[in-house]
């Protein structure tokens, strides 16, 4: 009796705190919307202006022309989405199709290709832009770190691991309990051996609930497809003989970073519980 009296008040907190967190995921996916943005916009922008950008490597005049367009750039971004947040979130998380999510086109601006800073300007998108996202998906997917972090390769084989184990002891203990009822062996009828298959689904159930709320699965296949997509694009970006061969890849990069940041969304706003 007191155990079902404890298991019947948690189901209740368990249900209000499902409630009440709802607003607190929503605030959560919003901030991680801004953040994702607001890192599109910068890397964006350094992309399509590489005119702008080498003529003020040269040119005071021109730096601060460049500085102050970005400037009123970033204040219509942040007119535009940071002001209307949970607007813009709905919209993408609710839309079949969200569109390619580039600020402004890379390519239509071309660089000098003999201008004497164009390798410093390339080579710093390829080491701030291509190699950290692909470094980041190298680190989420990695099975070495510590499961207590965001490592949802690791922690993916850890619950099936932990699922497998629940799933054959349960039988093993049902399969052990009925042995005990047809030979009427006393020890096999144990109410340690009944009540444990209950015990281990409870830890199995657990467990669910944990991999619902980190969601490990969805975000290796997340992480495997982006770390594809970003590696593709990187390798024609070192291929690419001309700056609007490598635009065209960073073009990709920038699409692809898009592309990622909706299932994400999509997914998180659809669990029932997240951590």
């Amino acid at each position: 009796m007191p155990f079902s009296a404890i298991c019947g008040i948690s189901s209740v907190l368990i249900g209000s705190f499902g409630v009440m967190y709802k607003d607190r995921k929503l605030r959560w996916l919003t901030d991680r919307l801004a953040t994702e943005r607001m890192r599109q916009f910068h890397f964006q922008h350094y992309a399509a202006h590489p005119a702008m950008i080498l003529a003020g490597s040269v040119d005071e005049a021109a730096a601060r022309f460049y500085l102050e367009k970005r400037e009123k750039d970033f204040e219509r971004f942040k007119a535009s989405l940071l002001s209307r947040l949970e607007d813009e979130f709905h919209g993408i998380v609710e839309a079949d199709d969200a569109g390619e999510g580039l600020f402004f086109p890379i390519g239509k601006e071309t660089p000098d290709a003999l201008h004497p800073h164009l390798p410093e300007y390339l080579e710093a998108y390829d080491m701030l832009r291509f190699q950290r996202q692909i470094d980041y998906c190298n680190l989420l997917l990695s099975e070495n770190r510590s499961i207590w972090k965001h490592a949802p390769a690791r922690q993916a084989k850890f619950f099936g691991g932990v699922a497998f184990f629940c799933l054959v002891l349960i039988l093993a203990l049902d399969g052990l309990n009925f042995a005990g009822a047809i030979s009427d062996i006393a020890w096999m009828n144990a109410p340690i051996i009944s009540l444990a298959p209950i015990w281990m689904a409870f830890v199995a159930l657990s467990v669910r609930t944990l991999e619902e709320g980190l969601q490990p699965g969805t975000e290796v296949e997340r992480m495997t497809q982006y770390r594809y997509a970003a590696t593709r694009s990187h390798a024609r970006f070192r291929a690419a003989e001309t700056p609007e061969q490598k635009l065209e890849a960073m073009a990709d990069l920038e699409h692809a970073s898009f592309e990622e940041m909706l299932p994400f969304l999509k997914t998180n706003y659809g669990a029932r519980f997240v951590m």
